[in-house]
């Protein structure tokens, strides 16, 4: 007789519950791909099946949107892959000069080395999203990281913003400093830090970006998406120029002239000549699944990294070619991720101890799954109709925002709360084109709108406290660091069918 220790249900009952749940699954994602993605189709499922035609309805709307970024993969890697062509060199540096090599991801560290090493993490992370086609968590990503650099440079060569100086100016101005290394074909930083900013607003050229997550999930990226990607690319590019002149400056501190002359000779991009021998491991959001799922693929990449890095620090040569060495990079940085959020798990599991919620997180991921859905659809709906296309971009940042926002809070990054911020900011958007349309269209004709004007439209004023909260920033030894989100709750069902692995 089987007997339940720690909290934990017997073996063999987890099992028999597993085969159930995916059987349930699997029954709601054919009743769900059986609804057409209409007004008419919603209403017919609603009436059939109640809320649960709905959920299952968009739930496999969202698997069917994981599912395109595998079939996608081939095409997005050679727009991705070549900005993590340094990020093994110069991690290896990072360690060199004190970082450790086991440092949570999204943790921005203690020491000035596992900064630097958390910079280039932090590349990664937006290359993770970029080829997820998630372009508002990769843009909050490219954008913080591009604040933090331009403050590191502006702080190393007294170029602060001069009186009266917008961003965009001083950003250009700060960049175009004598001896500042960009590569060749840089467009100016400030415009490139705008068109992060107008996308975060739901607005500007890269909006085409967020319908190709939201909406076009049977097509394919057109090179006209893959043009307006290299707008983040290029973001991360500058700051990862930054990160290898900070790298270079430690090794020369530290006496290690040679590291830092090989340091300063690292290329940050060159064309992706190694592939993800398969994306989802790299990819899938970090829920309790994927623990066990992919532990495995993501080990046996993590354990050839570490390989190549031990032989180089012997100064011996690696079994693996140098055109691997992004990908085993990035298996390494997806490995550390897993093993952080496995850890949490596990810990939270002994706090809690019997009356801990085996299914809480993905309870809350479902929950924003179908938000994240709900607001996509009525996105589509709407785009059409030329009075509400504005209302309809809103929704639609609602959507990807959201989705961004759940996986990085999967991994404990702050920065999750900054997608969050969009997610506040164009809700209240289109609620204002509802309730008041006058006053949205003045907004909208303001350049100098802020989110605090479309959430006092809305009616939400008491909500500006939390879109400060979102998005409040402290002084923390030297450099700016997001408040931390708060911890996990748990709530909803998880019995619609949705698939994360």
């Amino acid at each position: 007789m089987t007997t339940q220790r720690n909290g934990r249900r017997p073996r063999a009952a987890r099992r028999a519950a597993e085969r159930a749940e995916a059987k349930v699954a699997r029954r709601a994602e054919r009743a769900g791909r059986r609804v057409p993605p209409t007004i008419a189709g919603f209403e017919a499922a609603l009436d059939e099946r109640g809320y649960d035609g709905l959920a299952e309805a968009l739930i496999s709307w969202h698997n069917r949107r994981m599912e395109r970024m595998i079939h996608v993969a081939d095409m997005m890697q050679p727009v991705a892959l070549p900005l993590l062509a340094g990020y093994l060199p110069l991690g290896l540096a990072a360690q060199d000069v004190g970082a450790q090599p086991g440092r949570a991801p999204c943790h921005s560290g203690v020491t000035w080395s596992d900064h630097l090493s958390w910079g280039l993490d932090s590349i990664a992370g937006a290359v993770r999203l970029m080829l997820s086609l998630q372009p508002i968590g990769a843009s909050i990503i490219a954008r913080t990281q591009l604040e933090r650099w331009s403050a590191n440079l502006a702080a190393n060569t007294d170029g602060d913003p001069a009186s009266g100086e917008d961003t965009v100016a001083s950003l250009n101005r700060l960049w175009k400093t004598p001896g500042v290394r960009l590569a060749s074909g840089t467009p100016p930083v400030g415009d490139l830090f705008a068109e992060l900013s107008e996308l975060l607003h739901g607005r500007g050229p890269l909006m085409p970006l967020v319908w190709l997550d939201v909406a076009d999930i049977s097509d394919p990226p057109t090179s006209e998406h893959v043009k307006l990607l290299d707008t983040i690319g290029h973001a991360l590019v500058v700051s990862l120029s930054q990160l290898r002149t900070c790298l270079t400056a430690a090794a020369t501190e530290r006496g290690r002239d040679v590291m830092a002359k090989a340091v300063h000779a690292v290329r940050l991009v060159a064309p992706a000549e190694s592939w993800l021998p398969d994306p989802q491991p790299f990819l899938w959001p970090l829920t309790p699944e994927f623990f066990t799922a992919f532990e495995g693929q993501l080990a046996a990449t993590a354990s050839a990294h570490r390989r190549t890095t031990s032989a180089l620090h012997a100064d011996k040569r690696p079994d693996a070619p140098p055109e691997v060495w992004p990908v085993l990079a990035f298996g390494s940085h997806r490995f550390r991720a897993l093993t952080l959020a496995s850890w949490a798990y596990e810990h939270e599991r002994e706090i809690h101890g019997t009356q801990f919620d085996e299914h809480g997180i993905i309870d809350l991921t479902t929950e924003a799954v179908l938000a994240g859905e709900m607001a996509a659809m009525l996105a589509q709906w709407i785009r059409g109709n030329s009075a509400h296309h504005l209302a309809a971009d809103a929704f639609a940042v609602c959507a990807s925002a959201l989705r961004s926002a759940e996986w990085l809070w999967l991994e404990d990054d702050d920065r999750a709360m900054g997608c969050l911020r969009c997610v506040i900011e164009q809700a209240a958007r289109a609620r204002t084109w509802r309730v008041k349309p006058d006053r949205a269209a003045k907004i909208e004709a303001n350049p100098k709108a802020k989110p605090r004007d479309w959430i006092e439209g809305a009616g939400w004023r008491r909500l500006n406290l939390l879109n400060r909260g979102t998005w409040r920033v402290r002084a923390r030894d030297g450099w700016h660091e997001l408040e931390p989100c708060p911890r996990r709750t748990r709530s909803a069902s998880a019995r619609f069918g949705q698939r994360t692995g």
